[in-house]
């Protein structure tokens, strides 16, 4: 899994996700989870470190609690939206691998 999207790859629209919400990205190579809260967004391997289960179900929807936490719907481990830091659950202090990213006219691009 070090196939990491070369910069300026567009991998979603931020208006796509709700707010705070979370899906997975099209991008084939790598699983990629992108995140929003606000105006910014975050992505993530999309790969529990717990187990390796993908952070979302099968439908692509993911589990955001508090509007501050990513849930992991197979065990529960959460973490932190801005960092991917365990908060809790079976995890321990493994989080979650970030992709870079940033916004550019609505689209969020690799960076």
């Amino acid at each position: 899994m070090s196939d990491m999207p070369p910069p300026g790859t567009v991998l979603g629209r931020l208006d796509a996700l709700g707010d705070p919400g979370a899906f997975p990205s099209d991008y084939e190579p790598l699983p990629v989870l992108l995140v929003r809260k606000g105006d910014e967004a975050f992505a993530y391997v999309n790969v529990c470190p717990h187990q390796g289960r993908p952070l979302c179900l099968p439908s692509g929807r993911t589990l955001v609690s508090e509007g501050q936490f990513i849930v992991c719907p197979f065990h529960g481990a959460s973490f932190a939206i801005e960092s991917g830091a365990c908060t809790g659950g079976p995890a321990g202090k493994a989080g979650l691998k970030p992709v870079p990213v940033e916004v550019k006219d609505g689209e969020i691009v690799a960076a």
